[in-house]
């Protein structure tokens, strides 16, 4: 069984956690831990030893919002205690809801990361208006 541990800076493990309650629902295996302005790396630390300590044997997948802040490093001394955890940093919904996807429908768990971050990536884009111009014309003509 694999289990998820979400953290990042503010409410952001907390935040991108309701929107995955609303768009798909939150696994069981599942935990959001916020590093809230004011809080310090013990504390960090100490919430996310309790998650780890919860999840027993399980696999976990530690996702942080971002390479080098306070809970990346917390997460790296972690992964470097323990092999049966992996960390994957810049996390963003699109990535959350493929690999939480993926984790509920597939019997293949060691096949579940593959191309985790080129999903992340994927999600990343700047819209052009331009190009749905382009569209909408391309359908008007089809209509005449």
């Amino acid at each position: 069984m694999t289990s998820i541990i979400v953290s990042g800076h503010g409410h952001f493990a907390t935040g991108i956690s309701s929107a995955l309650d609303l768009i798909m629902g939150r696994p069981d295996k599942y935990t959001a831990i916020d590093f809230p302005y004011g809080s310090s790396a013990v504390e960090l630390e100490k919430n996310m030893d309790d998650a780890i300590k919860h999840f027993g044997n399980d696999d976990i997948l530690i996702l942080v919002d971002l390479f080098g802040g306070s809970p990346f490093n917390t997460a790296m001394k972690k992964v470097m205690e323990n092999s049966r955890i992996q960390l994957f940093y810049g996390l963003n919904l699109g990535m959350l809801l493929e690999l939480v996807s993926r984790l509920q429908n597939s019997d293949d768990q060691a096949g579940v990361l593959d191309g985790i971050e080129e999903i992340g990536k994927s999600q990343i884009g700047k819209f052009h208006p331009e190009d749905m111009q382009v569209d909408c014309d391309e359908s008007e003509e089809e209509t005449l």
